[in-house]
């Protein structure tokens, strides 16, 4: 049985990429980038006018004076400044032309007509250089670098590509996975259980884990305590990128997952780490697939998926190692034992914010992971944590 720290090194270091695809923008939410995006321009590629008003030189201002203008500048057009020209109309977002460095927004401006002439008065003592402009390229310069490889594609990035003029973009394909679940007492949801049986929420736990990066199972399916069935299931779930299989990796009799892997030649990486829940998890691989064979237990399986398929599909999509959060704990926990333990916490905000424990009935409760925000660490090394000790947090 290996560390916590040791899985996670052994997991992450098998992630590769699945290869790299070009699609249209317009599908590419939740999708993760696979180029470097740079500015193919400055932004903004002028000086551009943050308000409706009056471009004018700082120079040229002079308080309690009134300023004849005739021309106005809408976003969309441009005009080149007159010799004699003082100020102009200008409009949010067009160009300041070259000659003024100032806009006074129409707030503080007050109109009139003086003999036929149209006039302005602003009601400011000062006016400073660039006062009410975006300088061109303030925002980023031509070939900056915007977003790197490994970014997920959200409202704000999709926005940003948008404006760059990206129709299509290089993203990581997903992966194919398939999904199996075992165990001679899981029933489909839609069958009414017997007392001894449970509905299998594992697959829909699994699959709807996987929707966080986009991807959509290849294959999804439960199989019976029963080797020959089993191995031919397992066989045709090799059959892609990674394979998830939850059930049948403990120590039971029918636990058949680590010998039916080995028999058809999938090298185990690992099988049993020194955490609580999902102790008994199962990694490994043939060829290019991957395998990850997580407890049965409901919470084991959310955990597990948390804790270690999302880093390693991080890896695999060239996206930053994540980084735990730390709260103080709200109140007093001990353990026994001497395993890294996972325990679900919830916001806790009064004073400050700190993580309150919900409690549960073990790996097994439906409902262990239910209202909470994330999951807290409680190390190894450890057997009490006090009260609004700092605590390692990952939300869910």
């Amino acid at each position: 049985m290996i560390s916590f720290a040791e899985a996670i090194n052994q997991i992450t270091k098998e992630g590769k990429s699945f290869g790299i695809e070009s699609i249209s923008l317009s599908e590419s939410y939740g999708r993760i980038l696979a180029e470097e995006v740079k500015a193919d321009r400055d932004y903004p590629p002028f000086h551009r006018s943050a308000m409706d008003g009056f471009a004018i030189s700082s120079n040229d201002f002079i308080a309690h004076t009134q300023f004849p203008w005739e021309r106005e500048l809408h976003a969309g057009s441009t005009l080149t400044k007159q010799k004699e020209e003082q100020v102009i109309r200008i409009m949010t977002g067009a160009p300041v032309p070259e000659g003024f460095d100032a806009v006074i927004k129409v707030e503080d401006s007050l109109l009139s007509e003086t003999d036929g002439k149209k006039m302005v008065l602003f009601s400011l003592e000062s006016v400073s250089s660039w006062q009410n402009i975006a300088k061109q390229g303030e925002d980023a310069k031509k070939d900056d670098l915007l977003l790197p490889i490994g970014t997920s594609l959200r409202l704000s990035e999709i926005s940003l590509l948008a404006s760059l003029g990206k129709t299509n973009v290089f993203v990581f394909p997903a992966p194919k996975v398939n999904i199996l679940s075992t165990g001679n007492e899981v029933v489909p949801i839609g069958v009414t259980p017997l007392p001894h049986q449970i509905r299998d929420s594992n697959s829909f736990t699994i699959s709807t884990f996987l929707r966080k990066y986009q991807i959509k199972p290849n294959h999804i399916s439960h199989v019976r305590d029963e080797e020959n069935q089993m191995r031919e299931e397992i066989k045709q779930g090799l059959c892609g990128d990674i394979l998830i299989l939850s059930g049948g990796v403990s120590m039971g009799e029918k636990d058949l997952v680590p010998s039916i892997l080995k028999e058809l030649g999938v090298e185990t990486i690992f099988h049993k780490t020194a955490i609580k829940p999902g102790k008994p998890i199962w990694f490994g691989k043939k060829n290019n697939t991957f395998v990850f064979g997580l407890p049965g237990n409901p919470f084991s399986v959310q955990t597990c998926l948390r804790i270690f398929l999302d880093p390693f599909l991080r890896v695999c999509f060239s996206m930053p190692k994540e980084t735990y959060l730390k709260f103080p704990l709200s109140q007093l926990k001990k353990k026994k034992h001497s395993l890294t333990e996972f325990f679900p916490v919830r916001y806790h905000t009064k004073e400050k914010t700190m993580l309150e424990p919900i409690s549960f009935n073990g790996s097994g409760d439906i409902k262990a992971g239910i209202f909470s925000d994330g999951i807290a660490l409680f190390p190894s090394e450890k057997k009490q944590i006090d009260v609004e000790e700092g605590i390692e947090f990952l939300p869910w």
